[in-house]
């Protein structure tokens, strides 16, 4: 048997599991990965523009 304070986390998560009404909405990465792979992907291309314009 849970202790009586896992049961209220048990209850919830029982909920979660038996109400699919989610399971067909696709997945999101919150904004700030995208703007941080944009900015990489920004830095990238500075970079090979700078070792193009050293040549």
């Amino acid at each position: 048997m849970a202790a009586p304070d896992n049961a209220i986390f048990r209850k919830a998560a029982l909920e979660r599991l038996a109400s699919p009404e989610r399971l067909d909405a696709r997945p999101r990465l919150p904004a700030y990965p995208l703007r941080l792979a944009a900015a990489i992907a920004l830095l990238a291309v500075a970079v090979i523009a700078f070792a193009a314009w050293l040549r």
